[in-house]
């Protein structure tokens, strides 16, 4: 009896120490539950946070991927202006050096035309300046005679040179070279023969005419080799008329072609 409460006196305190350990262990596995609550709570915040800040990025992201494609599409688009601009400007390239070798040779024309309308004004500075143009009267009729009869126009309208006298209605050739002589004559009177004569010098050299039937017209026109100090006149044949008035109807006219 004896031992056997000595014995549960002996056992008695291990059990309490064991009771206050698990107690201690107890309140220590509640506090490290507490604390790994609060970690567990704040990497559930850290999480949310983390989350949230995801959500954000990606958004950001699928912005920026968006904004990245725009750009792209910006340089695809621009890539390809440029292309176009730069053929463009190629063909307006090749214009404008088509264009610069066109003026070059058209600037080369135009010296050539400059210097040949300066060796022209030279050539012409020096050669003499002969032309005239008369009407014959203002009487009316003139003839029938009974011999030819040289024809004074006296109605100048141009004399450049002076080669023509309207005193005596011959031409005189100022320089030898080829001329260029026309005529027109003129008639009223009805059944009156109208015939003219050019003469070179002492040789007729044409001969027109024409009978009246109310009125007639006649002209022509031909070029001679003259020689300085040849005459050239006009003359009416004989028995024929001729008519002239304000109208200047009967005419005669030459002037230098080229000197020889």
């Amino acid at each position: 009896m004896h031992k056997q409460t000595n014995g549960q006196t002996n056992t008695t305190p291990d059990i309490w120490a064991e009771l206050k350990e698990l107690k201690n262990m107890v309140m220590e596995q509640k506090v490290e539950l507490t604390v790994t609550k609060t970690e567990l709570q704040c990497q559930k915040d850290k999480v949310a946070d983390l989350q949230r800040e995801n959500a954000a990025l990606a958004s950001r992201v699928t912005t920026s991927e968006k904004e990245v494609e725009k750009q792209k599409m910006e340089v695809t688009g621009l890539k390809e202006e440029l292309s176009v601009t730069k053929t463009e400007l190629q063909l307006q390239t090749n214009k404008m050096e088509k264009m610069e070798t066109e003026n070059a040779a058209l600037q080369a024309r135009l010296s050539a035309s400059e210097k040949e309308v300066e060796e022209l004004k030279r050539e012409n500075a020096g050669r003499p300046k002969v032309a005239f143009s008369a009407g014959l009267t203002d009487a009316g009729p003139i003839g029938p005679f009974h011999t030819e009869i040289t024809l004074i126009y006296s109605k100048v309208l141009t004399n450049i040179g002076q080669a023509y006298n309207p005193n005596t209605g011959i031409f005189t050739a100022p320089v030898s070279g080829v001329y260029y002589f026309r005529f027109t004559a003129f008639e009223s009177r009805n059944s009156q023969w109208l015939g003219v004569n050019l003469h070179h010098n002492d040789r007729k050299v044409m001969h027109v005419s024409e009978i009246a039937n109310g009125f007639a017209s006649v002209s022509s026109a031909l070029t001679l080799e003259l020689r300085e100090g040849d005459v050239v006149y006009m003359r009416v044949s004989a028995n024929d008329g001729i008519y002239d008035d304000v109208n200047n109807r009967s005419t005669f006219s030459g002037f230098l072609l080229f000197p020889l």
